[in-house]
């Protein structure tokens, strides 16, 4: 990914592709085009002579806007985060059309709030999660989980 972003910084307006993420520079922003078709976007993208890649951002501590450093492998965990969430929220209206309530989402959980019968159980919907979306056919997915009447961490 790092080769990616610096190809692309280096070359604006070209599309680069690495791993299924489409990688662009233009206009003061570098754009990840992920699987589902969302875009991550970091500002004033810039290598430096060492070859060090960073971005103009929020520093997480004094909450003021600062140059970021950044690297192939932390572009890689804001994917695959990114790509986690758009998997979750692509299994959302399936889940809502078979009747399950859903009350809050936390990080790759999914709260719901159901019938108190048969019909709506943790391996329905388990398996309602498992389904990947048509973007992401071949994906291995699992889920598991567990019926409680207070949330509560597994």
């Amino acid at each position: 990914m790092q080769c990616a972003v610096t190809d692309a910084i280096g070359h604006p307006e070209t599309a680069h592709t690495c791993c299924g993420i489409t990688v662009q520079y233009s206009r003061a922003w570098l754009r990840l085009r992920l699987p589902s078709g969302r875009v991550l976007y970091y500002a004033a993208p810039r290598v430096d002579e060492h070859g060090a890649l960073s971005y103009m951002g929020t520093h997480p501590v004094t909450r003021k806007w600062t140059r970021i450093t950044t690297y192939g492998g932390k572009l890689v965990e804001n994917i695959t985060q990114a790509v986690s969430r758009d998997v979750l929220a692509a299994c959302m209206p399936a889940i809502e059309a078979a009747g399950y309530s859903i009350v809050l989402t936390v990080h790759d959980e999914i709260i719901t709030e159901a019938d108190d019968n048969a019909a709506f159980n943790a391996a329905h919907l388990a398996a309602l999660m498992a389904t990947p979306p048509p973007w992401a056919q071949g994906l291995p997915l699992a889920a598991e989980g567990f019926q409680t009447h207070r949330y509560r961490k597994q």
